[in-house]
């Protein structure tokens, strides 16, 4: 499609989604939202570039990030702060690759404006309106209703609230200094430090394809080897298992690499005295499964809303235990899993919204508490957004990307490709740990590395 075209497309999809320009502010209160002014917007960046690569190039490798010598992510993974010093609630940079083949589109979005679900909108939308203005805007370009006000969350929500069991206790209501110093920043000096911290880490992302064959052999053995009495239980979900092994997978990376570094009794001594820091947090992990909230309160999911919808459900695991390859280890991590997705219910929801809403620093404090934990991982499953519906007049996409590092130490299931029989799933840690995910034995078993 024309640029012109696409840039047009664009600008007409803004105005169903207004938000996107806004500002995000903060009130005396300390407390966080994002203003439309209509006499001062926050217009979001807009790029265009050429490339010097063929798509045919680009397609035989798989569409690894490496074979564009462009550099097409405009921002990272941490909202900062733009060119005019405001954080952009949208950054978009259209690549044309050579001789007109192929389009390479990077759209970026802030949680604090919308998740997966309204990501996902966002982009079909334009999509939409890119291909009726390609028709000519011949018929009417079909209405859409899109809610963005965070006051349906709060009129959803029930008022019967529930009590957070120890884990939601931990990753929600502890308190912290880094936590009070974060939420008293502004949100763009608090973007500047969390990408410089960033930095300090040597990230590399890696994408494995999954087959659900393999999957299905693994949910075989695993209910086999459940005890009696609990092989009649609820059956694992693909999900559960796809949890379960990236929290293995990247346990035993560290837990490989800490053995290997701290060998000696100079690594002995380091070992006992991060021990003697940490406590027993040296000894686990801190998983936060992203999940949607809008299922499990009454009606929201008929309400439109795509703002942010999304929460953090904490697991802690042994570290050690984690990285056993055993088949009971590994079936207790999937019952994990799959106790704590059905104990998530609207009272526990309420109550979490309760908690991080009734004080205005508890946002600083939760993030501090992903923070300070030696070993902390997000896990998030993207499946069902429909990207790859997203067709802006030259066809489906040929392969939705993430970025080529992320965070540390985070997971994420990537939207099902149409013509896939399994899961891509993308798995982003510090170099040094992701030598040992590339030789983990049931990991390779189960997986294929495509980039």
């Amino acid at each position: 499609m024309p640029s012109g075209l696409l840039r047009a497309a664009f600008l007409r999809t803004l105005q169903d989604f207004p938000i996107l320009a806004g500002r995000l502010m903060v009130d005396s209160d300390g407390r966080g939202s994002i203003v439309v002014d209509k006499e001062n917007l926050n217009m979001p960046e807009y790029i265009e570039s050429r490339g010097c690569v063929h798509y045919r190039f680009l397609e035989a490798a798989k569409f690894n990030w490496e074979a564009v010598p462009h550099k097409v992510p405009t921002v990272g993974v941490i909202p900062s702060r733009s060119s005019d010093g405001c954080i952009k609630m949208v950054n978009v940079h259209a690549l044309r690759l050579r001789s007109n083949s192929g389009l390479v589109l990077f759209v970026n979005m802030p949680h604090c404006v919308v998740d997966g679900v309204g990501y996902s909108e966002f982009v079909n939308r334009w999509a939409e309106v890119c291909r009726w203005l390609q028709d000519g805007a011949a018929s009417e370009l079909p209405h859409r209703t899109y809610a963005f006000d965070r006051a349906i969350i709060d009129r959803a929500m029930p008022e019967n609230m529930s009590p957070l069991n120890v884990p939601m206790r931990r990753a929600y209501a502890c308190k912290s200094y880094l936590g009070r110093f974060l939420a008293w920043l502004s949100p763009e000096a608090r973007g500047d430090l969390l990408t410089e911290g960033c930095k300090l880490s040597s990230t590399v992302g890696h994408v494995f394809y999954v087959p659900r064959q393999a999957l299905e052999q693994l949910r075989s053995q695993l209910m086999a080897k459940r005890p009696q009495g609990q092989q009649q239980q609820r059956r694992l979900s693909d999900n559960d298992m796809l949890t379960a092994l990236a929290g293995h997978v990247v346990s035993k990376s560290i837990c490989d690499t800490e053995d290997r570094e701290q060998r000696g009794a100079l690594g002995t001594v380091a070992r006992a005295a991060m021990r003697a820091m940490l406590g027993s947090c040296a000894d686990e992990i801190m998983i936060l499964m992203t999940a949607d909230i809008r299922p499990r309160l009454r009606g929201l999911a008929q309400t439109q809303y795509i703002g942010g919808g999304i929460t953090c459900l904490p697991i802690f695991h042994s570290l050690r235990a984690l990285a056993e390859e055993s088949g009971s280890q590994l079936g207790a991590a999937c019952a994990r899993v799959r106790q704590t997705v059905d104990t998530w219910h609207s009272g526990v929801i309420s109550r979490i919204d309760h908690t991080l809403n009734s004080d205005p620093t508890s946002f600083g404090h939760a993030l501090a508490q992903v923070l300070l934990h030696p070993h902390s991982m997000i896990i998030t499953n993207q499946t069902r957004f429909p990207l790859y519906a997203s067709d802006f007049g030259a066809g489906a996409p040929q392969w939705i990307s993430p970025l080529p590092s992320f965070l540390p130490s985070f997971a994420s299931v990537l939207p099902q490709h149409p013509g896939s029989a399994g899961y891509h799933v993308y798995i982003s840690v510090e170099r040094r740990l992701m030598s040992a995910i590339l030789k983990n034995p049931l990991w390779s078993s189960l997986s294929s590395l495509v980039y």
